[in-house]
């Protein structure tokens, strides 16, 4: 991840004293199977972000936190798939200008 930070108001981008992303992604092409390829993607995230204010600090953590990873969860769940399509796109597109490329004008 190269870049993830909280943008906005100061006190929204005060947050990022607290705040810390790691993404690992590992995209791998498969072509073991005669009838099938695929792509196979396996995306860990880890974020903390430290609770410090009223009258979140009152409360215990998995008060917090369960709703927090739901939230990020079903984000996930409908970023990958988008990725994934951009990623096909972006694939299609690169082989038609490779063949644009090597075939006869």
């Amino acid at each position: 991840m190269l870049s993830c930070k909280f943008e906005g108001s100061k006190i929204m981008e005060q947050q990022n004293n607290h705040f810390t992303a790691f993404m690992r992604n590992r995209m791998s092409w498969d072509t073991s199977s005669d009838e099938d390829s695929f792509l196979e993607v396996d995306i860990k995230l880890n974020l903390i972000l430290e609770i410090y204010t009223r009258p979140f600090t009152m409360m215990p953590v998995s008060t917090v936190e369960r709703p927090g990873n739901l939230m990020l969860q079903a984000l996930l769940d409908r970023l990958v798939p988008l990725l994934l399509q951009q990623l096909l796109q972006d694939y299609s597109k690169w082989v038609h200008q490779q063949l644009d490329s090597v075939s006869p004008s």
